[in-house]
């Protein structure tokens, strides 16, 4: 699995052309707009994959691309906002024990306030760590239908993730961003061209993980079933 995705986009007759685009996207990503149509590209190839389809997508037909990844993005904030409000929470009652322990309210106070704020550091984190996981199937949820709230069908998403095919596909798709990651890091030590390159690098890990992520959903996605309505793709999308 992990060798075929990464081979996934170099097969491609484009690849060259994608990767550029795409690293050069990543850079300017503070910007936003090209944030999502990075973000966009990844919805083509899960969607891609997850059809079947093992030709990589090019950058084209850019406002259904800014519109996937808008969609994407919107996806992703969501599932990262519990965790920092958790962790933000954690911060201020840190501060205050800090506070409390130096002042009037003595030790004690100062104590179980730290005490507080380490536990909701640590839920923080399992949080984040559940977003993590979660988020790649709620992606590949509204890629495969176009509607936003798919992302957050909370019933349907447990279904999937529950699931020993998904742990495992996400398993694999989070080595190869590890693995992106340890080479952006070795890359970085050379200055300006490194930290450059390694945007190409990280450009290259997303796709390659977005295509295990795609081919992992063909089998672990929720079976239609027949309610009498038009099929989802064609309904307009929410």
């Amino acid at each position: 699995m992990i060798e075929a995705s990464l081979n996934y986009l170099r097969e491609s007759d484009d690849a060259l052309v994608t990767t550029l685009i795409g690293g050069v996207l990543l850079l300017a990503s503070p910007l936003l707009i090209p944030a999502f149509a990075v973000l966009g590209y990844v919805v083509r190839v899960l969607r891609r994959t997850a059809d079947g389809d093992d030709e990589p997508p090019v950058f084209d037909a850019w406002g259904d691309l800014l519109t996937d990844g808008l969609k994407a993005f919107v996806v992703t904030f969501v599932y990262s906002l519990l965790p920092l409000a958790i962790l933000s929470v954690a911060v201020v009652i840190g501060i205050g024990a800090a506070l409390v322990g130096s002042g009037d309210g003595g030790l004690l106070g100062g104590l179980a306030g730290g005490v507080v704020a380490l536990a909701l550091t640590l839920v923080a984190l399992a949080a984040s760590l559940a977003g993590l996981y979660v988020t790649p199937a709620a992606v590949a949820s509204v890629a495969g239908s176009g509607r936003v709230g798919d992302g957050f069908a909370v019933g349907t998403l447990w279904g999937v993730v529950s699931k020993r095919a998904y742990a495992t596909g996400w398993l694999a798709a989070a080595a190869i961003a590890l693995a992106g990651a340890l080479v952006i890091g070795v890359l970085s030590v050379v200055p300006i061209l490194g930290t450059i390159a390694g945007f190409f690098v990280q450009f290259y890990a997303l796709v390659a993980a977005a295509a295990i992520i795609g081919r992992t959903w063909t089998d672990v996605r929720p079976v239609a079933t027949d309610t009498g309505e038009s099929d989802p793709v064609e309904r307009p999308a929410v």
